[in-house]
């Protein structure tokens, strides 16, 4: 069977079943939960990840801005598992439990770096170093494509 036939199937078998879709507003949050208000409802202890795992080391939370505007779904009709679908705006994002630390900026680490590198280069002494009087070696400038990893961006 094709993907397409089995996309297919899958939906025509949750017909019948109370799905929702809905837009509203983030009032609150907390932890790996938000309030969202829909209309006049406030519904509590929206899910910001997809499972309720306590294992926060493979997985990535994404925590929307208090008045910022969230779409959430819910398979259960009773609105008991509802989590969060899509973000307008974002607050912060872990990932892997967050224990490398935060992201950098790339383009003023390079320039850091490079005028590190500059004012190491122009440096001179005078006088003999050493048993010979050898230049010291020049470091070359960096490039961030060295050393930026593209996958995550900010």
């Amino acid at each position: 069977m094709d993907k397409y036939r089995e996309l297919l199937n899958r939906l025509l078998a949750l017909r019948g079943k109370d799905i929702t879709i809905t837009q509203g507003t983030v009032t609150a949050v907390s932890g790996i939960t938000c309030c969202v208000q829909v209309g006049e409802m406030v519904i509590s202890d929206v899910r910001l990840r997809a499972s309720e795992s306590p294992n926060e080391e493979s997985q990535m939370l994404v925590t929307p801005k208090i008045g910022s505007a969230v779409t959430i779904g819910c398979l259960s009709g009773d609105l008991a598992q509802t989590v969060v679908l899509a973000v307008d705006e974002v607050e912060s994002i872990t990932i892997n439990g967050g224990k490398l630390g935060g992201l950098i900026n790339i383009d003023a680490l390079t320039q850091c770096l490079n005028n590190v590198i500059t004012a190491f280069n122009s440096h001179t002494h005078t006088g003999v170093h050493g048993p010979t009087s050898a230049p010291v070696s020049q470091i070359e400038s960096l490039n961030k494509d060295d050393y930026e990893d593209k996958t995550v961006t900010h």
